[in-house]
């Protein structure tokens, strides 16, 4: 079995509402992602659809409501289509622009009349009980919606017999049966199948690419461990330059030759005392102490031109 691949509420709502403007014309946006009016003619007549989309759309069905009123057994005397197949059967998978295409495909194919203002008519459709049923005139109602001129919900039902009708009526299965056979119900399984067969190769197509798939994501995480690596590198690289940097900033270089200085002179005062206390000859004092106390001066000297250099710079705000 294919595996199936789901949208989220609002993908799926979006692709609804796409469909239906996509499979019919004269869609008008009453309220943004809500309400839709699509107007076609029908006869002699011109007709407005108003789909209404509810918060739970579409795993809860729209309202279709047509205006004028008109008088089809799909329509109820408030204009509410509420027995149409693609209504009745609606799923999230169906197509919200396939089911009010083939509303309107209906009425254009045979055109209703519009319903009577007058309240005091009686209803076209006459209502039955469970007496009436059982009675020989019920032969006249059975399953035969109410007969416009020219138009009938289901033309087949004129080609049977009473006896015919009756068993229809009667018979669950032949009902199935014979919706089954009605050709907007074929045309629709033909929609569905032809839908089926299209998700069916989308996903055939899309397991063929699974490998290539595999690969590149291998090769980004590859990629991505490599850029961890050298983050990593980095971060040590970056840690040895603040350890550089600081060691050879003006300033540390300031302070070393200052220390430096201190020693060296601390180092001569050393070969002094030792001189004054006859641990060393005159010659070897006089060379130990010159050569320590000119390193000592060339440092301090170092120093005190860098400090001044270094404040000079800093007076001058760098």
């Amino acid at each position: 079995m294919l595996p199936r691949y789901f949208n989220t509420d609002i993908d799926n709502r979006k692709r609804q509402i796409n469909t239906l403007k996509i499979f019919n014309d004269n869609v008008v946006e009453i309220t943004e992602g809500c309400e839709f009016d699509v107007s076609f003619n029908a006869g002699d007549h011109s007709l407005t659809v108003r789909v209404t989309l509810g918060g739970d759309f579409p795993k809860a069905k729209p309202l279709l409501e047509i205006r004028p009123l008109i008088e089809h057994p799909w329509v109820n005397e408030k204009g509410v289509v509420n027995t149409a197949p693609g209504l009745l059967n609606f799923t999230p998978h169906s197509d919200l622009g396939r089911v009010v295409q083939a509303v309107i495909r209906e009425f254009q194919r045979n055109p209703p009349a519009l319903a009577s203002t007058d309240s005091s008519k009686p209803s076209s459709v006459p209502k039955l009980d469970a007496e009436s049923r059982t009675s020989p005139s019920f032969s006249r109602y059975s399953l035969s919606p109410p007969i416009h001129p020219g138009s009938t919900m289901f033309p087949e039902l004129n080609l049977l017999s009473t006896e015919e009708l009756r068993f229809l009526d009667e018979c669950d299965e032949r009902q199935i049966e014979f919706i089954e056979e009605l050709p907007s119900v074929k045309d629709q399984n033909r929609m569905l199948d032809d839908l089926a067969s299209q998700i069916e190769e989308l996903a055939e197509e899309n397991l063929r690419k699974e490998s290539r798939l595999c690969e590149l994501r291998q090769t980004v995480d590859a990629r991505i461990e490599e850029v961890a690596k050298l983050a990593f590198d980095n971060e040590q690289l970056f840690s040895i330059y603040q350890n550089l940097s600081e060691k050879y900033s003006p300033r540390n270089i300031q302070e070393e030759l200052g220390k430096a200085a201190k020693a060296a002179e601390e180092e001569s005062e050393k070969i002094a005392e030792q001189f004054l206390h006859g641990e060393l000859d005159v010659d070897r004092f006089l060379n130990m102490f010159i050569k320590t106390k000119a390193v000592f001066q060339l440092r301090k000297t170092k120093e005190e031109k860098l400090c001044h250099q270094l404040n000079r710079l800093e007076k001058a705000g760098f």
